[in-house]
């Protein structure tokens, strides 16, 4: 395995080369931080790395962070070695990125079982990047197949549910009820296919997009699909109080669409309240902060927590709603791309909250 060191001093570095050497390393020297910045952008840079705290031009600490902020290539590890002996000089050390660290003067045991555990954590990150690689292929190979599967499964729908209404037309006599409905349920039956396929397409869809952050208003996003929910049912006056000010770093569009199925899941649900009451929010918790959407429908039993976010289980209770689960099941996918969570709470005739966290 290669490895690379960075030292200033050039007693010191040799007698490091020496001895790492000795344990069949290849070994990369740098005499100074920009130097071994350098190094490090060639595409067979090592990926095992042992960085002086103290250097000229660019020190250890500095370094470590330029890697971890700017380095597109696989992972390296970083090894920080150090004088500094004061327990606060370590932990900033580690915060700016290193991996482990390795005070002077060394001791030769130490630094052989440092690399050791180094080089096998370099391993693994090269082996889960290539599984990655590899899962990725075969993901492009399983969406192309599932496009090409679903669109021609498509048009034989249509083609057997045009051909059924044509049956129907030409063969059913006007008093032939049963040729009738043996027709009516052929078309019926190609259409709830076809419906489930695009249900389908569309609880996958936002996995495929690629991740784009940016500064959102989600306060104004909510507004706009309150108003979107008010004139798609007139007739109901829903209030809907929203916390003004509220934003996150997401992709727009995903987060449009779990705003979108939130709030038309707590609509849906608040349809048989006279005074329909839907609030989005905004709570600081020790973890970030929590965003949520609550209202005062019909709820739901904690006891099926369990099938809340899953598609295709609607929970006991819910039987007069037509629904098929994929707009939560969609909603907990996308905050778990943003590297966040989300739960909910609700009980029975009282209501339900929707909470969710997004990872900065």
């Amino acid at each position: 395995m290669k490895i690379m060191i960075a030292d200033d001093d050039p007693a010191f570095r040799n007698l490091l080369v020496d001895t790492v050497t000795r344990w069949e390393y290849t070994v990369v020297a740098a005499k100074d931080g920009t130097e071994a910045w350098q190094i490090l952008q060639a595409p067979d840079a090592p990926r095992l790395v042992i960085l002086d705290w103290i250097m000229p031009g660019m020190n250890g600490v500095e370094l470590c962070r330029k890697i971890r902020a700017e380095a597109l290539g696989p992972y390296v590890y970083i090894i920080l070695l150090t004088a500094q002996q004061e327990e606060a000089d370590l932990i900033a050390g580690m915060e700016a990125g290193a991996d482990d660290y390795l005070t002077k003067p060394f001791r030769t045991n130490e630094l052989k079982v440092r690399l050791n555990a180094g080089r096998r954590i370099v391993k693994l990150q090269q082996e889960l990047a290539a599984h990655a690689a590899e899962l990725d292929v075969a993901n492009g190979d399983l969406e192309a197949f599932s496009y090409t599967v679903a669109n021609n499964l498509l048009k034989s729908l249509m083609s057997i549910g045009s051909n059924a209404r044509k049956i129907e037309e030409i063969i059913c006599k006007s008093g032939d009820e049963q040729c009738h409905s043996y027709a009516k349920r052929i078309y019926d039956k190609t259409r709830q296919i076809g419906e489930l396929i695009g249900t389908m397409h569309d609880f996958f869809m936002p996995m495929r997009t690629e991740l784009r952050r940016e500064t959102i208003d989600l306060s104004e996003m909510a507004n706009q699909v309150a108003v979107h929910l008010q004139l798609s049912t007139p007739d109901r006056q829903v209030t809907c109080k929203i916390t003004a000010g509220i934003t996150v770093n997401a992709d727009k569009n995903l987060l449009q669409i779990v705003l979108t199925n939130l709030m038309g899941n707590a609509w849906k649900h608040t349809d048989q309240q006279k005074e329909a009451v839907i609030e989005i929010g905004l709570q600081d918790d020790a973890g970030g902060a929590v965003y949520s959407v609550q209202d005062n429908g019909t709820g739901f039993d904690m006891a099926h927590l369990d099938r809340l976010f899953k598609p295709f289980q609607p929970l006991p209770g819910t039987e007069g709603y037509t629904a098929d689960g994929i707009g939560l099941a969609t909603v907990a996918r996308i905050i778990r791309r943003h590297g966040g969570k989300v739960w909910a709470v609700g009980e029975p005739g009282k209501g339900a909250c929707f909470s969710f966290t997004l990872h900065p």
